[in-house]
């Protein structure tokens, strides 16, 4: 059941809701998020080798990226246009907060997803190139082991929210087994290189994370997913160079 939780909450599979579900179950179901990541990895791996065979690795790469956006309904992305808009368009900490919940798309946050999305594409398609589209398991798996580590390492900047929600009712378990978990699968899938990728990778997105709360007095749910975009982001773009070395 709360895998089930985990996939409704992080993907667009249509999992109902039910009106006596147990607030702890759902808390708890962050267990499973690095899970969530490795299975939309291992569908984005499928897709890559399978549209590689009918076109070249760059136009497979917009396909894989298409799957991307799409299994999670946009809503990390969502996030991080909202964060940008807010972190450029507010003065103070309450500014920034209401810009955030806004549901229009500001300047800043149109160029940066232009801009991250172009970024994204051109690294997903520079793994698979060299030969690295494995990655595509643990960059998914590794976004969502940190923001099991967000959660817990930054205070929440709204009284009532995602953030108080799950400080509330999850437990630091779910950040080790979770952290584990993430590390055995780069590991497992693209050794070394993988989980150097994965660890480097989850590091600077905790700096990140850290100049956000400095910045909001805490995080909400859209730094949350824009630290999963950070994360995959920062592995896409680390792995090839760090594999020259293994």
């Amino acid at each position: 059941m709360k895998l089930l939780y985990a996939l409704r909450f992080l993907t667009i599979i249509p999992i109902p809701y039910r009106e006596d579900e147990n607030l702890e179950a759902v808390a708890a179901s962050a267990l499973y998020y690095p899970l969530v990541g490795t299975l939309i990895g291992a569908l984005l791996f499928a897709i890559s080798k399978g549209a590689s065979l009918l076109w070249s690795q760059e136009t497979a790469s917009v396909l894989v990226l298409l799957i991307w956006t799409l299994v999670t309904g946009g809503l990390h992305l969502d996030g991080l246009s909202d964060l940008v808009d807010g972190i450029g368009g507010g003065k103070t900490k309450e500014e920034k907060l209401a810009i955030m919940k806004d549901s229009r798309v500001g300047a800043f946050g149109a160029i940066t997803l232009m801009l991250f999305l172009l970024t994204k594409w051109r690294m997903a398609a520079e793994s698979m190139e060299a030969g690295l589209a494995t990655v595509l398991l643990a960059a998914p798996t590794a976004g969502r082991w940190a923001t099991l580590l967000a959660i817990r390492l930054f205070p929440a900047a709204r009284r009532e929210g995602m953030g108080q929600f799950f400080k509330r009712y999850g437990k630091f378990r779910e950040v080790v087994i979770g952290g584990v978990f993430a590390i055995l699968v780069a590991l497992l899938v693209s050794g070394p290189a993988g989980l150097i990728a994965v660890m480097l990778a989850v590091a600077l997105t905790m700096l990140a994370a850290a100049w956000v709360s400095s910045q909001l007095g805490g995080l909400t749910g859209d730094v949350y997913g824009a630290v999963i975009e950070f994360c995959e982001l920062c592995v896409l773009i680390l792995i090839v160079p760090i594999s020259k070395f293994f």
